[in-house]
């Protein structure tokens, strides 16, 4: 559940802490208040876009933390996919710089936001008047049906869309091989001449580098070979001037003269005696180093040479000679492809038969599935339909063929991305009418019960703690006001439920009643939201009811409906 939240610099609100409790949480107050300020920095901690036009005027940065306690072992699971000790207690924020800087965190930990958006998205589950297109797009009915069917559909689609991407890449080879005659003929010689050109250069691979580093140590063969002169000189010395080696030496024979009047010095004269000996297998190694050592004008010239035919080899294929090889045996496997064309288009048509095969019976499982699905998701959809008064009409799940644009076709049938076939949710307000498109038919405050239907079936199926509704009540009066306010109650014995709304009924409902309002404060205008005693509660029930203020009849009723609303909630826990 959402514990509480922390909002800072975000539009009017200059500093704000809310706490949450269990049950229906009911945010209410005066057109303009600042409602929707509150819900854009609950979706900005939610990994929605960084605006900094959210940033309070004069301020230089806004930040957003909630405060979330979870069980669910998914959400620890996406932890540790994140890198993240999995915890019970979970902090995301979100903190926007007027500088443009973006920083999201977890527990402290500085994460991307797809990382906020995956943990969120198991976490909260918040509702806005916006989300009524996507219950019009018919294009999102399949995926709201497939999420009622659970994890039942993933094998049947996963096992689906390997097929399809199988037979799109059969498709494109077979549309290769299957070209103009002329046009192989043409892309033969191209690949014969690559092949041929790029052959003849023996390329091994590490040439290059191997080259370059001979190339490099050619080039500055005087300061080598200086270095190694000046360093065997330094050790063994030259004509009267002693190297290191004999001054090792007499250093030793000093400390050797010395030694009967204490070890220390013996011991000293050891170690100058191993140096000595260390040191002559070291002189060895540098005059080997320079009778080695070698310079030649003419094969520095010809590694010069060698490299600018592989560069300019690289240039013409790929950047790189590593990519200039790549591409040699890409031109090898097409033109070979290409010489044997016919075998391997017949094996491809071959492949293709199997494959359609395949997708069409992984399609057909997942119709059958989606087809169960729809019947049980009508009659649980028809229940909750009910309840919020529209039982008199019908909810249809219709199914229907994939459009060609949208299809990937065959003689034998029409892909489409996600099955062979498409789904489209149909409703009739009234009885005896017949079912057509949602957007054809519900009205506003229809459009809010049938996704308030949905997210009641789909809040249980996804098991997410907390749902954020805002003003769903919208296009919603009288008496259903009092049957959505129940539903709603309903809805948050079993979850946490925030709700951003006009209704008293639904204010009457609540558990926790907030109050949202702007303030004029000095030269600022700010927006407070707090939690709401008794009496403030019953005050804010008659304002939502449409009473005056100190108005003794609105006040009276605001008290019948906050106890007719105790009385209801009193039933479900029966």
């Amino acid at each position: 559940m959402l514990r509480s939240i922390n909002i800072r610099n975000i539009a009017l609100i200059e500093s704000l802490s809310l706490e949450f409790g269990r049950g229906l949480n009911v945010l209410s107050g005066e057109t303009g208040a600042g409602k929707s300020i509150l819900i854009d920095a609950v979706n900005l901690v939610l990994g929605d876009r960084a605006d900094r036009e959210l940033i309070r005027r004069g301020a230089d940065r806004a930040v957003v933390e909630a405060f979330f306690s979870t069980q669910d072992p998914r959400v620890m699971d996406v932890l540790r996919q994140a890198g993240l000790e999995p915890e019970e207690e979970v902090i995301l924020s979100r903190e926007l710089t007027a500088a443009g800087r973006n920083v999201a965190r977890i527990n402290g930990t500085l994460v991307n936001n797809a990382a906020l958006k995956a943990v969120s998205a198991l976490l909260i589950d918040i509702h806005g008047q916006h989300q009524h297109q996507s219950l019009f797009n018919p294009k999102a009915h399949l995926g709201l049906l497939d999420a009622y069917c659970g994890d039942r559909i993933d094998v049947p689609l996963k096992a689906y869309r390997e097929a399809l991407s199988r037979l799109r890449r059969i498709g494109e080879e077979l549309q290769g091989l299957g070209g103009d005659p002329g046009e192989r003929e043409r892309r033969k010689d191209m690949l014969q001449f690559a092949i041929e050109e790029i052959s003849r250069e023996n390329i091994t691979p590490g040439e290059e580098a191997r080259l370059e580093q001979e190339q490099r140590v050619m080039a500055n063969a005087e300061r080598i070979s200086s270095a190694l002169t000046s360093a065997y000189e330094s050790l063994y010395g030259v004509e009267d001037t002693p190297g290191a080696m004999e001054l090792f030496s007499g250093a030793a024979q000093d400390l050797v003269s010395i030694g009967e009047y204490g070890r220390e010095y013996a011991d000293v004269a050891e170690e100058l005696n191993t140096l000595y000996y260390q040191a002559e297998g070291v002189v060895e190694t540098v005059r080997e180093l320079q009778y080695r050592f070698f310079y030649d004008p003419a094969a520095l010239e010809a590694i010069e040479k060698r490299l600018a035919d592989l560069q300019r080899l690289a240039r013409k294929y790929g950047g790189s000679v590593d990519s200039a090889l790549e591409y040699l045996s890409s031109c090898e496997e097409e033109l070979y492809q290409l010489e044997h064309s016919e075998e391997r288009i017949a094996a491809l048509m071959a492949e293709r038969a199997k494959t359609i095969s395949a997708a069409y019976q992984a399609g057909t499982a997942l119709s059958k599935l989606r087809h169960e699905a729809a019947a049980a998701f009508t009659q649980e959809i028809q229940v909750q339909l009910k309840d919020l008064g529209m039982g008199g009409g019908g909810f249809l799940v219709h199914f229907s063929e994939i459009p060609p644009e949208d299809a990937y076709r065959t003689d034998e049938a029409r892909f489409g991305s996600r099955g062979l076939d498409q789904a489209e949710f149909l409703f009739s307000a009234n009885r005896g009418e017949p079912p057509r498109p949602l957007a054809r038919i519900a009205s506003g405050g229809e459009a809010s019960r049938i996704m308030l239907a949905l997210k009641n079936i789909f809040a249980r199926i996804d098991g997410i703690d907390c749902l954020i509704f805002d003003e769903i009540d919208t296009g919603i009066s009288g008496a259903m006001a009092h049957v959505v306010a129940e539903k709603m109650a309903r809805i948050s014995r079993e979850r946490q439920v925030l709700c951003v709304s006009h209704l008293a009924q639904l204010a009457a409902m609540a558990d926790h009643n907030y109050l949202i309002e702007k303030r004029e404060e000095g030269e600022k205008t700010l927006t407070h939201v707090h939690l709401l005693s008794d009496e403030e509660r019953i005050q804010e029930i008659a304002r939502l009811a449409g009473g005056r203020e100190g108005d003794a009849s609105a006040l009276s009723h605001a008290r019948e409906l906050r106890q007719h609303a105790q009385e209801i909630k009193k039933r479900f826990l029966q």
